[in-house]
């Protein structure tokens, strides 16, 4: 008897419920025929309500985002041009002199020859680097640090009013060490910041921005007192060894002139997941050698995975992590680590600058080594990531769907919660106490209900 209690349970929930077809398939007065008919018509119904609703829930998951163009660009500033120049002078003359002099290793000449090849050293030149005992690797860095090149230029900027001082920032690149104005990230890539065993994001720092109302703005470096590499990136973002630089030798002149493409994002594609948004905001940092992320900063990520993978090693200008082990030369895999083709996957980051080169002139200084870089035209436009398809989209259409094909509202959920909630309850309960079945059926159209105890 209790399967028949169960049974007929079932067929008062589907006389009640408020989706369409259910009380037709357990009509006690309709043919066999007409409640497989209803029958057949709810499979369907269903299936067609739960196809399109996972396109939806596929919309939503997979393309959430629409990009759009943005014209107004009196209405918005642009950041000033992060640069990261690298000196091709690596080393102080007379601090490695002192170092040399002073130290306890025999040949002299092979020590000062490997000190000078280790500075210059970097993913294309590991193989001119000499094999040595003089210094373990542990301690590449702070020789390198304590015998740099003393690089202190005068930044200066023009047109433009700034509460901060022009400073360039010590950054340890792939390249050796560099020096970045107007950049975010440099701390997070500095000896001091290692030393002191942070992993916690700084403070923001003051990014220098421009708007057109601002004319012509030019910043320049001068006094560098030596040939350079420079490297232009966005201020949330670092170089790498694919990073293309331009090149400057001693005593000349350098002026650049760019063009800018911004991307913002706004604050609702931050309630959206990683996969969905398939970008990544630079709070949301998963690398193992950095607390913030960049698309850059991912793929040294990658070729520090990679190198450890080939030679259980990692060059010296990344950060030291315990129980990796630090090397100076990988020449054997330079082309694999470097190009990383087919081996990474980074995604983009949901807010940047991508600064494009348009004129480059190059002429012989007598006042030194110089630097100026400026905005060649203000950019007209913008790009910005927005919602399209966002949860509450979600909702409507899903519950569009239901209402359509099955005519369900959020009540006929709600009934459902019901049947297999609190009215179960009551049902198991009354049946127990009085050791008994109950059948409860509708007897009339008019709905009313008989019960019957055996």
């Amino acid at each position: 008897m209790a399967a028949e209690s169960w049974m007929q349970y079932v067929r008062s929930i589907f006389a009640s419920s408020s989706i369409h077809g259910f009380p037709q398939i357990v009509d006690g007065k309709s043919h066999i025929f007409g409640k497989v008919f209803w029958a057949i018509l709810v499979v369907l119904a269903t299936t067609g309500a739960g196809f399109l609703s996972r396109l939806t829930l596929a919309r939503y998951y997979e393309n959430p985002i629409v990009i759009s163009v943005e014209r107004d660009k009196f209405s918005w500033r642009t950041a000033v041009p992060a640069v990261t120049i690298c000196p091709l002078t690596k080393l102080d003359p007379a601090a490695l002199d002192d170092f040399v002099s002073n130290s306890s290793v025999v040949d002299k000449m092979a020590l000062r020859e490997f000190i000078v090849s280790l500075a210059e050293a970097n993913y294309s030149s590991f193989n001119a680097v000499p094999s040595h005992d003089f210094i373990t690797p542990d301690e590449f860095m702070s020789v390198l640090d304590r015998l740099k090149f003393n690089f202190k230029p005068v930044v200066t900027n023009s047109g433009l009013t700034v509460t901060k001082e022009l400073l360039l920032n010590e950054t340890i690149t792939e390249m050796g060490i560099c020096y970045s104005f107007n950049s975010q990230f440099a701390s997070y890539q500095s000896i001091g910041y290692w030393r002191q065993n942070l992993w916690t994001r700084l403070p923001v720092q003051e990014i220098l921005e421009v708007n057109p109302l601002d004319g012509d703005v030019f910043t320049d470096i001068i006094n560098m007192s030596t040939g350079f590499h420079v490297y232009i990136h966005g201020p949330l973002e670092v170089p790498d060894a694919l990073t293309k630089p331009l090149y400057s030798p001693n005593g000349h002149f350098l002026q650049v002139y760019l063009t800018s493409l911004s991307i913002i994002a706004s604050e609702h594609t931050r309630e959206l997941s990683v996969e969905q948004r398939k970008c990544r905001y630079h709070h949301e940092s998963y690398l193992d050698h950095s607390p913030v992320y960049s698309y850059v900063l991912c793929r040294i990520e990658c070729r520090i995975s990679l190198a450890k993978e080939l030679c259980a090693c990692v060059p010296h200008f990344y950060r030291p992590i315990e129980g990796e082990r630090t090397v100076y030369y990988s020449s054997e895999f330079v082309d694999r680590l470097v190009l990383l083709e087919n081996e990474c996957s980074c995604l983009a980051n949901c807010e940047e600058i991508i600064y494009t080169v348009e004129d480059v002139d190059l002429r012989p200084w007598f006042l030194g080594s110089n630097l100026q870089w400026a905005l060649k035209s203000y950019p007209e436009l913008r790009l910005r990531r927005d919602v399209l398809f966002g949860f509450s989209n979600l909702i409507v259409y899903i519950g569009l769907m239901m209402g359509l094909f099955l005519g369900c509202s959020v009540l006929s959920f709600a009934e459902i919660v019901y049947f297999c909630t609190l009215r179960l309850y009551w049902f198991r309960k009354s049946t127990r106490r009085r050791g008994e079945t109950i059948y409860v059926y509708r007897r009339s159209r008019r709905n009313c209900w008989v019960v019957r105890r055996d």
